[in-house]
């Protein structure tokens, strides 16, 4: 069972959710929605990994947010057109709790501590937001990269690997900049003692140091 649910929700309300909701299992590269398609419901994640990319152009895609376990999906298409402006796509084997639009209104109304729980969440959600649209060197927007890598799947067993390691290119596609970029500012953040790269696995020796050369703006 879904964890937020049983946190937040009263217990009447949980057997309502779950006796309406459906459990959908995706594979890797699954779309969970995709641009443009009407909005009827919300997915709270019960496992996996997923990211949520916006189109900027034709053919380039900005990663605007990672989700993993019991975080929500599908938020940013309610109100307006109730259309996905976003798409949500499974970075592995990921299970999903689908709670139609009009069970996640109810559980809202009558629910205070999910309620609260989901005006604080728009509110981080936010200052993410306003965090995006300063401007930093590419190597602190990569730095950035790597702490919301590790804020959403955490890390391995000794807590300096990475437990899930996007791809240099959805790195690049979060940063907003090439694909080379990425690479010479990994490169720069190792030569700095910031990062070490292992293969694919990036390992953070110290993450409040890198926490902090995230975000100055020098």
């Amino acid at each position: 069972m879904n964890t937020l649910i049983n946190k937040y929700c009263s217990k009447e309300s949980q057997e309502f959710i779950y006796f309406h909701s459906t459990f959908f299992d995706f594979k890797k590269n699954d779309l969970l929605f995709d641009v443009n398609e009407e909005v009827k419901g919300v997915f709270i994640l019960e496992s996996g990994k997923v990211k949520i990319v916006k189109p900027i152009s034709k053919d380039k895609n900005r990663v605007i947010r990672l989700a993993s376990n019991n975080d929500i999906v599908g938020h940013r298409g309610i109100g307006g057109e109730f259309k996905y402006t976003i798409s949500a796509v499974a970075l592995d084997d990921t299970k999903a709790l689908f709670m139609p639009l009009d069970i996640f209104n109810q559980t809202v109304k009558t629910n205070p501590e999910f309620a609260f729980f989901m005006m604080m969440f728009f509110a981080n959600e936010l200052c993410n937001s306003e965090t995006m649209s300063n401007q930093y060197p590419v190597k602190n927007l990569v730095a950035q990269a790597l702490i919301k890598n590790i804020n959403a799947f955490g890390f391995a067993n000794d807590s300096k690997t990475l437990a899930y390691t996007l791809t240099r290119k959805e790195i690049s596609e979060m940063v907003g900049t090439t694909y080379e970029s990425v690479i010479r500012s990994l490169a720069q953040l190792q030569k700095e003692g910031m990062i070490q790269l292992s293969n694919k696995d990036i390992i953070v020796p110290s993450e409040k140091k890198l926490n902090e050369l995230a975000f100055t703006d020098s």
